[in-house]
């Protein structure tokens, strides 16, 4: 028989051996088994990402890009950077081999640091020093390289839509092709100027954005979907290309407006506030009513004047809030939108008798609407002066819509003449134009699928976007981004513009550094100004000195003692505020630490110690009820 030391010796060794073969199984056998308890499953791929990811032909390499040391001063980024490996590691076990996940941490002047910069990685934002990259390379198999240029921490709620449209773009490197018609000055770029929209930057991540000149007489070669935001007065010409490319193409987004802020406030003294396609209104079907909507339900709250310097919040019914319940819930544009979205001003969507298409109400106001005269909304009215003659129609109005099925052109006789051109040079390449233009067609030769809004402002940054740090406060881009998603034909994007941020702010903290920060202001403030209270009494000091050197023929005089006092006051008055300055820092630093240490004890700490306790606990129970029972001495 074994002795019981070499034998447990050797079950031990075996018990090592089954647990490392065990777990190398698991991992192979189980990878896709996970169980995610996060509140908003952050760490689980939606259906539509396992749609993109299983219709993968091609294998897909994705580089994380992380310069590590650069990376350890910033805790955002050091986060953020856990979230994103866990994300590609969900991605790479569901894809049944076909993505292939690895990691670079590329040197200052190296060869790797060569190399993904010309993939178009750019430095993140930092302090100095070292560059800090933190982006992800794609690569498919016929060596098509595209790239996120940086993972920022900000974008955490489009993690998941970021990587996927990046495979779906690996597997499809085409994208497709969006022309803008605007009149807004910040829908007239192509998404990579300072003063474009947060829309229309990220319309760049995703395709190619080609913006349309006012005087335009033809559309851009190729182009997939057209946008039309507050057009500017538009002639036959255009409105013929216009009608042309719907019949022919049918994608399109369009947003009219009775009444638009953002017009008003960029376009200057010669602003038109409304806009209209003319009769493409009739062929479409659909007109936006003249007047503006109101909906004292779903008023957004503004500052309003309350006199005496004082200022108060009402709701604003102009300003209207649509919340997920007034939207339709089996449209993909909008069934999985889960905040409001903000509409200012807004014009109904009114069928009419031309309609040939079907109409599908997206977005909805309450029954307790009520319709303001535009040329009023235009003037800036105040909620009380909105409130005072409010009278409800009774019934929803619809402020977004969808339009599919076969149009009908707006021009039965034929083209129109084509505007003749100034220039002998240009009428001459107008006229070469025209003979390539395809011939007319007068029903669609694709059924359309067009998402029509009521409004203009639902674009304007200002109206959804917190000015303090430039996260959304409202669905309007996640509605207008799934509205193009869903005209180019990748359906399967459409359901992860609306993630929930994996990124829970601390509040206890927050409020801690918000307290400090206000502290540390006014006492920089303070500092700023003994100091240059200090300086000019100096030089008021000084240049007493000066003139009294020069009244006594060039020879210095010695310094009265009142002088001395008064500057060595001053000097010490200046180290005290820094020194209390100083004091604060580290209160807050101290205070922070404090915090810190008691969440590391409860959430690291206390669990296992627990756990290890509560397992002592069972053995030692266990281990009394199996002793055996001693024995009484007999007599």
């Amino acid at each position: 028989m074994m002795r019981r030391g070499p034998f447990a010796i050797a079950a031990s060794l075996l018990a090592v051996i089954i647990f490392a073969g065990l777990n190398l199984a698991a991992n192979k056998w189980l990878a896709p088994a996970r169980l995610d308890f996060t509140e908003s499953h952050l760490y689980t791929l939606s259906s539509s990402a396992r749609t993109v990811i299983r219709r993968l032909v091609e294998p897909v390499d994705l580089e994380l890009v992380l310069s590590r040391e650069a990376a350890a001063n910033y805790p955002a980024i050091q986060a953020h950077a856990a979230r994103v490996r866990e994300m590609l590691a969900e991605i790479a076990a569901r894809s049944n081999g076909k993505i292939r996940i690895h990691e670079t941490d590329p040197a200052p002047f190296s060869a790797d640091e060569d190399r993904i910069t010309a993939a178009g990685l750019t430095p993140a934002p930092s302090d100095g020093g070292d560059p800090l990259y933190f982006g992800v390379i794609g690569r498919n198999s016929v060596d098509d390289v595209i790239a996120i240029s940086y993972l920022a921490p900000q974008r955490d709620a489009l993690l998941e839509y970021d990587l996927i449209r990046l495979i779906a773009q690996l597997d499809d490197p085409a994208p497709a092709k969006v022309a803008v018609i605007s009149s807004l000055p910040a829908y007239q770029g192509d998404g990579t100027g300072e003063g474009d929209a947060l829309i229309l930057r990220e319309m760049r991540r995703a395709y190619q954005v080609r913006p349309v000149a006012p005087d335009f007489t033809a559309l851009p070669a190729g182009t997939d979907v057209l946008v039309i935001v507050q057009p500017p007065k538009l002639n036959d010409w255009q409105l013929y290309q216009i009608d042309q490319f719907l019949l022919r193409k049918g994608r399109a987004l369009i947003a009219l407006d009775p009444v638009s802020r953002i017009a008003l406030m960029t376009g200057g003294p010669r602003a038109q506030p409304g806009s209209s396609l003319g009769k493409l209104e009739t062929s479409l079907g659909i007109a936006v009513g003249s007047n503006a909507v109101a909906d004292r339900v779903l008023a957004l709250p503004v500052n309003v004047d309350a006199g005496g310097g004082r200022q108060t919040v009402e709701g604003q019914p102009l300003f209207i809030a649509a919340p997920p319940a007034l939207m339709a819930s089996k449209d993909l544009v909008t069934e999985d939108l889960t905040r409001p979205v903000n509409f200012g001003a807004p014009g109904q969507l009114v069928p009419q008798p031309s309609l040939t298409a079907s109409f599908t109400p997206l977005i909805e106001t309450t029954p307790d609407a009520a319709l303001v005269p535009a040329g009023e909304a235009a003037q800036g009215l105040s909620p009380r002066d909105v409130l005072a003659t409010y009278k409800p129609v009774g019934r929803r109005l619809t402020l977004a819509a969808r339009l599919s099925g076969n149009l009908v052109t707006a021009f039965p006789d034929g083209p129109p003449a084509r505007p003749p051109e100034a220039d002998p040079a240009l009428e001459k390449l107008a006229a070469t134009e025209a003979a390539s233009t395809p011939p007319q067609i007068k029903t669609s030769a694709t059924p359309a699928e067009i998402v029509m809004i009521g409004d203009s402002d639902v674009f304007d940054d200002s109206f959804y976007v917190n000015p303090q740090g430039g996260a959304p406060l409202a669905d309007n881009a996640a509605f207008i981004l799934n509205a193009l998603d869903n005209l180019t034909g990748d359906e399967a994007l459409v359901k992860l513009r609306s993630r929930a941020p994996a990124a829970r702010p601390m509040k206890r903290v927050d409020d801690m550094r918000e307290a400090a920060s206000e502290r540390l202001h006014k006492e920089q403030a303070a500092l700023q100004k003994e100091l240059s209270d200090a300086q000019a009494h100096l030089s008021q000091l000084e240049a007493a000195r000066k003139a009294a050197d020069d009244a006594g023929g060039g020879q210095r005089l010695k310094r009265s003692d009142a002088d001395s006092a008064e500057i060595e006051t001053i000097r010490r008055k200046v180290s005290d505020i820094r020194s209390r300055l100083r004091a604060v820092q580290r209160d807050f630093r101290s205070s922070i630490d404090q915090l810190a240490g008691r969440l590391e004890l409860f959430n690291v700490w206390l669990p296992p110690l627990l756990i290890a306790g509560l397992g002592l606990g069972v053995f030692a129970w266990r281990s009394r009820r199996r002793a055996p029972p001693a024995k009484g001495n007999g007599t």
